[in-house]
């Protein structure tokens, strides 16, 4: 059998086993799902299953995983600016954009795992991630020794945090703003803050 039509029923596969266990968290959540539930869900059986995980939490953590690994690929490829383009621009930042379009594409996933009933550990390593990424971009150094009152961890910290909360809102309300929207109102938050972002809108 030709290697691609290997590697693509085992992306099928694995497919199959992260819905069913996206359906399983949203019914019964994370911690009362077996093995056995995932792979009659997924039409498998449970060899096939550790096939390709060794358990539930290593299933869960690839999945995590290929999230952040697909943000961060998204942050060092398009985020080319330093800190001056935040301020100099009224549009919404492309790569804000493609985060959000990312997101809307995981959106069922993101929002069974980001919920209550799944790992609350990813919401944090989503931070981190986002945190690391700021760090090595290196968008706030050029303003690290020119008059900036906030120390920069605590910026980065902040910016981080706030980010994560309007993507988990945004989830919850179902992904109802378009990633453009979304885009702009993330940008409009991060450069005027929210006060200053409520009056601009309310004009």
């Amino acid at each position: 059998m030709p290697e691609d039509r290997i590697d693509r029923r085992i992306l099928r596969t694995r497919e199959s086993i992260r819905d069913a266990m996206i359906d399983l968290i949203e019914e019964i959540g994370f911690e009362s799902i077996s093995i056995k539930d995932i792979a009659e869900r997924a039409n498998i059986n449970r060899g096939t299953f550790y096939l390709h995980y060794h358990d539930k939490f290593d299933l869960l953590d690839q999945t995590e995983k290929e999230i952040i690994d697909g943000l961060k690929n998204i942050l060092m490829k398009e985020m080319t600016g330093g800190f001056e383009d935040y301020l100099n621009t009224s549009q919404p930042l492309p790569v804000l954009v493609t985060i959000f379009e990312y997101i809307q594409s995981k959106s069922r996933i993101m929002h069974a795992i980001l919920g209550l009933k799944a790992n609350p550990n990813f919401q944090g390593r989503m931070k981190k991630a986002m945190e690391n990424n700021l760090e090595q971009l290196g968008l706030f150094i050029s303003q690290a020794n020119t008059g900036l009152t906030i120390p920069t961890e605590y910026l980065i910290s902040y910016i981080a945090a706030a980010h994560m909360g309007v993507i988990q809102s945004w989830l919850e309300h179902g992904c109802r703003e378009s990633p453009e929207e979304m885009a702009s109102i993330l940008s409009r938050l991060s450069v005027l803050g929210p006060l200053r972002a409520i009056r601009e809108e309310n004009g």
